[in-house]
This record gives C-alpha cells, structure tokens and sequence, in this order.
C-alpha cells in the first residue's frame, strides 16, 4: 500500500497544482488585464484546446506505463528505451500537431465557441503565446510518466511539479508585475520550456544508467 501510494502522488500532484495554477492565472488575468473577463473567457479557450492534444498524450502514457514497467522489472532494457523512444515521438507528433493548429488556424478555432470579436481577438492572442513550446509538452509528460512506470517516485513526483508548482506559479508572481498581462500569458511557455529541459537531463542520466546496466549484463 505504501508503494502504490507513493507512485500514485505523482498524478495527484499534478491535478493538484494545476487546479491550483488556474485559480492563480485567473487572478493575474482580473487584477493585469483592461478586461479581465474577456481574458478569462479567452484563458479558458485556449487551454481547452491545449487540454485535447494533452489528453491524447496522456492517453498514451497511459499505455505505455505497463509496458516500461514491466519489462523494467524484467530487465529487459532495450524494450523500455524502445517503448519510450516510441511514445516520445508520436506525442511529440500530437503537440506539434496542436502547436501547428494554435499558431497558423487560432481565429478558425475562437470562432468555434464564440462570435464575439473582442473574446475572438484576446483568444487568438492568447493561443499563440500558450502555444510558442506546446512540441515540448508531449516529451516533458511522457518522461514524467516514465519516472513513474520504472517506480522512480520521488524524480517523478519531482518533474510533477517542476512546471506548475516550482517554475508557472513564481512566474505568474513576477512577470505581470514588470509586462502586466503580457506576463500572464508568456509565463506559461517560459515554464514549458524550462520544465523540459529540467525534464530531459534527468531522462538523459537515467537512459544512461539503464544502458550501463545492460552492458554490465552482457
């Protein structure tokens, strides 16, 4: 029971903080924007948005987490590297996929839940700021997931809240007190692309680790 609980707080901090980081976003966007419902309302737009292509990659971690896990435990390490290089890759493909719709299409997607040109116009503005490393998010959650699978908690719990509780939440603190409510929108990518980098050194020292397992077992 103590391990299932420990590999479980990895997900229950994630859906902790992000409900608390959209209570903190929300804040910025009424106290820093001209009008901050229309900020709120183009908020909720884009990170609806966003939240689709997330569930698809969090779909696929999902699946991947019994496949890593096991054969982790089975010592069979050239499976775990091609599981993770594979769904590394095609969720890299689906946020691309949500990058590419958010940068070149945003007005197409606004006017699917409105035809008001003031939320039109913030929403386009908004989706692609949020979106600028949207590519990055696909790999930071599949290698947050894949801490988990290999029953690396406290790297996992670690990488669950480097972007929203370590890096989003002092960025939404002080970046709107300098550019207002520019602030609000880039700290999300700001927090995206440091997250991933802290993400893929990690990764980086543990693919290493398990390649020197395998040549110690040849």
């Amino acid at each position: 029971v103590k391990g299932i609980l420990a590999i479980g707080m990895s997900p229950f901090f994630i859906n902790v903080a992000a409900c608390l980081v959209v209570i903190i976003i929300n804040k910025g966007l009424r106290t820093y924007s001209s009008d901050g419902d229309i900020a709120i309302a183009a908020y909720g737009i884009s990170n609806r948005i966003q939240f689709i292509f997330v569930m698809v990659v969090l779909g696929l971690t999902q699946g991947m987490q019994p496949i890593v896990g096991y054969n982790y435990g089975a010592k069979r390490h050239s499976r775990v590297k091609e599981t993770l290089k594979l769904t590394i890759f095609w969720a890299t493909i689906i946020t691309t996929l949500g990058f590419v719709i958010s940068e070149f299409i945003p007005g197409i997607v606004a006017r699917a839940f409105t035809t008001e040109e003031s939320l039109i116009e913030h929403s386009i503005k908004a989706m692609r700021i949020m979106s600028i490393f949207m590519p990055l998010i696909g790999f930071q959650l599949v290698t947050t997931n894949f801490f988990q699978s290999v029953g690396k908690v406290k790297k996992s719990i670690f990488l669950s809240l480097t972007r929203q509780m370590l890096l989003l939440i002092p960025l939404l603190v002080i970046l709107p007190l300098f550019i207002g409510e520019d602030g609000v929108w880039y700290s999300m990518p700001f927090a995206d692309m440091m997250s991933c980098i802290i993400a893929a050194t990690l990764l980086w020292w543990q693919v290493r680790h398990i390649r020197s397992k395998e040549e110690s077992k040849a």
